[in-house]
């Protein structure tokens, strides 16, 4: 386990390091980008966010560079928060890469697909956090669903 813990730091610093440049984070974050604009295609497609686009090749966009994207004609109040914070549910496949991929590599001794499973787990990871974008699009909508949950909250302590 704890070349696993190695493995994945080691995958994790690298990426980070890579940021620094364009041209590293555009190759080796590519994986992750890909995972991330996913999230967002599959729960806009379940909650018919009606997807309009998806574009995972790098453009600049003013002094910034945008890695990935996927664009939505039907974004509502109900469907805005769970659309932009989508890939927060990458955490849970970088858990399962790492406890269903990364270990049982490890602890077989298979090690270049323990590598492998390191690398797309520290994707995954790493780019499960949603973007200043993702939070700009579910900001109302989070606070239509927090508005919700706390007078159900108020409305079931009243009843009981």
């Amino acid at each position: 386990m704890d070349f696993g813990i190695l493995i994945l730091l080691g995958w994790l610093t690298l990426l980070f390091i890579a940021q620094r440049q364009f041209f590293h984070i555009a190759l080796l974050g590519f994986p992750g980008v890909v995972m991330h604009e996913c999230m967002h295609l599959t729960v806009g497609v379940l909650l018919l966010a009606k997807p309009a686009a998806l574009n995972l090749i790098p453009r600049r966009t003013g002094t910034q560079w945008q890695f990935g994207s996927v664009s939505f004609r039907g974004l509502t109040l109900f469907n805005a928060a769970p659309v932009a914070y989508a890939p927060l549910l990458l955490l849970g496949l970088a858990w399962l890469g790492w406890h269903h991929w990364l270990l049982p590599a490890v602890f077989a001794h298979h090690y270049l697909k323990a590598l492998l499973a390191g690398y797309l787990t520290a994707c995954a990871l790493l780019y499960s956090l949603p973007s200043t974008t993702d939070i700009k699009v579910g900001g109302l909508s989070s606070l239509f669903w927090l508005a919700l949950a706390l007078a159900g909250w108020w409305f079931w302590s009243a009843v009981t």
